[in-house]
C-alpha cells in the first residue's frame, strides 16, 4: 500500500532538522503546518505487512518545497545584503539564480519546482 507523507523542515546546527508525518492527500490547505518550520514537501512511501512485520520502502515521489519566505535573486541579493559574502559566493560557485530568505532568517537555494508563499 502506499501512503503520504509530508516533511516540515527546521533550522538546525549544521542541516535542516525535519519532521515526518502521514497524510490522507497532498491538498495543503488541509495541511496543518507547525509555526517554527520554514519550509515542506510531500513524499510517498510503499509499506506492507509481511508476517505481522510492517516493511516500509525508500521515500518517493517527493514534491518540490513549499518555502515561506521571500524569494530573491542573486542580483537582489547583492544590492540588498552586499555584505553576504558567504552567501554571494554560494549562489555564484553553485549556480543558484535564486534563494529563499525563509521565515527563519536561514537560506535555501530554490529549484524549479520549489514554491515561494
Amino acid at each position: 500500500m502506499v501512503k503520504q507523507y509530508v516533511e516540515f523542515l527546521y533550522p538546525g546546527a549544521l542541516v535542516s532538522e525535519t519532521e515526518v508525518k502521514e497524510v490522507k492527500d497532498r491538498d495543503p490547505s488541509r495541511l496543518e503546518v507547525p509555526e517554527g518550520c520554514f519550509g515542506y514537501r510531500f513524499f510517498d512511501r510503499q509499506e506492507a505487512v509481511v508476517d505481522g512485520e510492517t516493511l516500509v520502502g525508500q521515500p518517493r515521489n517527493y514534491s518540490g518545497m513549499t518555502y515561506f519566505g521571500q524569494a530573491m535573486t542573486l542580483a537582489e541579493v547583492k544590492r540588498e545584503m552586499p555584505d553576504a559574502l558567504t552567501l554571494i559566493s554560494n549562489m555564484e560557485g553553485n549556480g543558484w539564480e535564486r534563494v529563499v530568505k525563509t521565515r527563519r532568517g536561514n537560506f535555501q537555494p530554490l529549484e524549479l519546482e520549489d514554491r515561494v508563499i
